[in-house]
């Protein structure tokens, strides 16, 4: 692990008391509309406004409940590395990281709770497979902390473009303050697990990581998917019925695939540039 004596203090801010909670609002975008799974298909697009809000409504709900899942597997692996470091500054940057995940976690909660959108909980067997093995890895391993890396970072890229296309749609103030404030401290987490991942990759033999890639590939497609792809529940709670047409179209839909492509690349990037051979379906190109 990197010496973290050298960071500066970090001030914490409790998010729940930096948001106006009273101007949760239902009759505005919650998602910019180019940022849903089904932006460009010709059928979606001839759908009401309403019609069309109210799917960015539930897509971004799955990606609070993509988050949630997320931190509350990070969070309990911090605590761990916390409760194990024998060293002091090692241990409040994992607290502190704990800290800021939970924050993270009541800000969407407390929005759910509010808008009156119940969780939808569902998760397939890819989800399952990547809880089981992110338990079984060492946080020593260099598989660990590659897929810490893309778990910070693929939900991290859409809330970074949805606070750029918040510039073209009237999105909900507070769904726009919670992403400036998941991003803003995000940016210090993927900082941290990259810094980690490179080196915990520089001290893996070559041959174990050729080995361990074709898994690290796969997990990739597995998140990616599960982010940006939501399953067919989220179709049926917005209204879109057959849901499970509705998600074809968006598996099909040559605008989300691009959009998806441009998303992971610089995880890709990143990635390779620290030892490993990825590659995604989602991004044939790179």
């Amino acid at each position: 692990m990197s010496s973290l004596t050298e960071l500066p203090q970090i001030r914490y801010e409790d998010p729940l008391v930096r948001i106006d909670w009273q101007a949760v609002d239902r009759e505005c975008w919650w998602l910019p509309p180019q940022l849903l799974s089904l932006a460009g298909v010709p059928e979606f697009e001839q759908l009401t406004v309403r019609a069309r809000q109210q799917v960015s409504h539930l897509e971004y709900v799955h990606l609070l409940e993509a988050g949630l899942w997320l931190e509350s597997q990070f969070m309990g692996r911090l605590a761990r590395l916390a409760h194990r470091s024998a060293d002091a500054a090692h241990r409040a940057r994992f607290l502190h990281e704990v800290r800021e995940e939970a924050g993270h976690s009541l800000m969407f909660v407390e929005l759910l709770q509010r808008s009156g959108y119940a969780m939808g909980g569902e998760r397939g067997l890819g989800t399952r497979a990547v809880d089981l093995c992110g338990n079984l890895l060492s946080s020593r391993s260099a598989l660990f902390w590659a897929m810490v890396v893309i778990g910070e970072e693929l939900p991290d890229q859409l809330n970074r473009r949805l606070r750029r296309g918040a510039e073209e749609a009237i999105l909900s103030a507070v769904v726009y303050r919670i992403a400036d404030i998941h991003t803003r401290d995000e940016a210090m987490h993927c900082a941290f697990a990259r810094e980690q991942c490179r080196q915990s990759a520089a001290r893996c033999p070559a041959w174990q990581r050729a080995l361990l890639a074709p898994a690290l590939s796969v997990a990739i497609d597995l998140y990616a998917r599960y982010v940006y792809f939501p399953s067919a529940a989220i179709y049926t709670r917005a209204g879109l019925a057959p849901a499970r047409l509705w998600r074809a179209r968006a598996l099909a839909n040559v605008h989300r695939r691009a959009l998806v492509a441009r998303m992971l690349r610089p995880t890709l990037e990143f990635l390779n540039r620290s030892g490993w051979r990825v590659s995604s379906r989602y991004c044939p190109q790179h």
